[in-house]
């Protein structure tokens, strides 16, 4: 499996036989003209997503719901989800979570790995907002991430600078209840240092920490 972070939350992830693309806006694709491409928008957020994703030569695409329908063009093989759905396209299982801001997260078996990819779905602690909304958050996370299986190959998590120093908050929950063997950290906002920092905060836990130093970052894992 080869992955390319593209920018902010978008990724290349190339497997044996399909390349799949998440959130991608804009920034240059590797992609392989052997293999069939999925691409994938967890939510309408402009750092999420764009419409110009259906000029790209892909088989399918995988949308969530609360992207708009007219946005697709006649003729396009699209896939709207909601929360907690599951269908199979392209030999690719993929479900869905609730976010805890908007749309979905997708969870994929893909080749016989377990790929998660979370979009916006996060332990958001805006410290602002008061107790009643952080306790809300906490819970309303912890719920959808005990729908998750026990281990994951390859987690695309946020850690956002903008959380201070709650910034690594969503990706450790999550290690503390499901085991994940490569964890890459998004949502960074060209903030590369708090990706970094993610490696010794997630030291408790058998993970390894992809943390991307730039645009364009590229691993091979098995």
């Amino acid at each position: 499996m080869h992955i390319t972070f593209i920018r902010h939350a978008s990724f290349l992830v190339e497997c044996e036989e399909v390349v799949l693309l998440f959130d991608y806006v804009d920034g240059e694709l590797p992609l392989s003209p052997d293999k069939d491409l999925i691409v994938f928008a967890s939510h309408r957020h402009g750092d999420h997503y764009d419409r110009r994703i259906f000029d790209l030569p892909a088989k399918a695409f995988v949308l969530s719901d609360d992207i708009p329908e007219e946005d697709a063009p006649a003729g396009k093989d699209v896939h709207r989800m909601g929360p907690h759905q599951k269908i199979e396209v392209e030999h690719l299982v993929v479900s869905t979570l609730r976010s805890t801001d908007e749309g979905v997260a997708f969870l994929l078996e893909v080749e016989g790995k377990v790929v998660y990819f979370a979009g916006d779905l996060n332990n958001w602690f805006w410290e602002e907002e008061g107790e009643e909304y952080t306790s809300w958050m906490e819970r309303e996370y912890h719920r959808e991430l005990d729908r998750l299986p026990p281990a994951i190959d390859v987690a695309f998590v946020p850690v956002d600078p903008r959380l201070g120093k709650r910034y690594a908050l969503g990706a450790l929950d999550l290690l503390e209840r499901v085991s994940v063997s490569y964890l890459v950290p998004m949502h960074m906002w060209n903030g590369f240092a708090t990706g970094t920092a993610l490696k010794e905060a997630a030291s408790p836990y058998d993970v390894e920490v992809l943390a991307a130093r730039g645009n364009g970052h590229q691993w091979r894992i098995a």
